[in-house]
């Protein structure tokens, strides 16, 4: 019995170690220069999605650069354009410091100055007005140190 009690102590001890390891070095990776984000698209316009490429790494020691694609709109200049850097807390959240933006053609947009000042998931939200139309986009952004 005690033998089984041991083994059992044992397994789970080796369990919970795991489980811990899993949700520290699990993490997904922050995205690197170069790569693209997932595409998000509206709920309420078909086929009007954005999308991020990342100029620079993404860390929360560094300043962060990225271009946001809007695609699937039919030409109409977006008007509004905003970006922010929003992380969800629970019962409460933060932003960042305000980004500069400069539009480099109507749906490009270049993003500088994006401070994600701790680890973890953050969000790019994005709003414009299209056709009269306010749009919210939001693209989840997973930062690491």
């Amino acid at each position: 019995m005690k033998l089984l009690m041991s083994v059992i102590t044992l397994v789970a001890s080796i369990t919970l170690t795991s489980v811990a390891s899993a949700q520290v070095y699990g993490a997904p990776a922050s995205p690197k220069a170069g790569e693209l984000s997932t595409i998000v698209c509206s709920q309420t316009v078909e086929s009007l999605c954005a999308q991020l490429l990342y100029k620079t790494d993404v860390t929360a020691s560094t300043e962060g650069q990225f271009q946001v694609l809007v695609q699937g709109f039919d030409g109409a200049p977006l008007q509004n354009f905003k970006v922010d850097l929003w992380m969800n807390m629970g019962h409460h959240g933060h932003g960042s410091s305000p980004v500069d933006i400069v539009e480099n053609a109507n749906g490009v947009y270049l993003v500088t100055n994006a401070w994600f000042v701790m680890p973890g998931q953050w969000n790019v939200r994005i709003d414009f007005t299209l056709n009269d139309q306010a749009q919210h986009l939001e693209i989840p952004v997973w930062v690491s140190r």
